[in-house]
């Protein structure tokens, strides 16, 4: 009787390729969804960026409005960065045309804060023609890599870590 002879097993040769497979294929899957995470998170970013871009729109029409309505006061209708105006309600008051003036700026900033917390205004005669309002925003920016909706007015500055926006309007 012949014997078998003794052969070296082939399976065991290749024993644990499916275990390396199988984590090679766990990285690529890995990678991929950590890829979909970011993107997730620049998508996030940029729907708040013009999210506030559209609120700031809308606000700067806001005032415009409410300056055309009362367009022989424009020159009260002035703000500095970070400044709040006096709180002046004509809601349920007569007011005089100045008062109403100044109501519409308080309840401007209210209305700012509401759709834009932490943000800042400035409104200015422009210096060179008086018949220009000059609307500015600006709200804190968390993504550093949005660039400017647009230039800035001359001698404009936005404050630090801000993105701002601005309008002229002739009411």
């Amino acid at each position: 009787m012949q014997q078998p002879m003794n052969q070296p097993k082939r399976h065991a040769i290749s024993a644990g390729w499916g275990l390396l497979e199988a984590l090679a294929a766990l990285s690529v899957l890995s990678l991929g969804v950590l890829g979909l995470l970011w993107m997730q998170g620049k998508s996030v970013l940029m729907w708040r960026t013009q999210h506030a871009g559209e609120q700031a729109v809308w606000l700067a029409q806001d005032m415009a409005e409410r300056v055309r309505a009362n367009r022989s006061q424009l020159n009260l209708y002035r703000l500095s960065w970070g400044q709040a105006p006096a709180a002046v309600d004509c809601s349920s008051q007569a007011c005089t045309l100045a008062q109403w003036a100044l109501s519409d700026l308080y309840a401007w900033t209210l209305e700012v804060q509401a759709r834009l917390p932490g943000a800042q205004t400035q409104l200015w005669i422009s210096p060179s023609d008086p018949q220009y309002l000059g609307i500015a925003l600006a709200w804190r920016e968390t993504d550093k890599s949005v660039a400017e909706m647009g230039a800035l007015a001359p001698g404009l500055v936005c404050p630090d870590q801000h993105r701002c926006f601005f309008v002229h309007v002739r009411p």
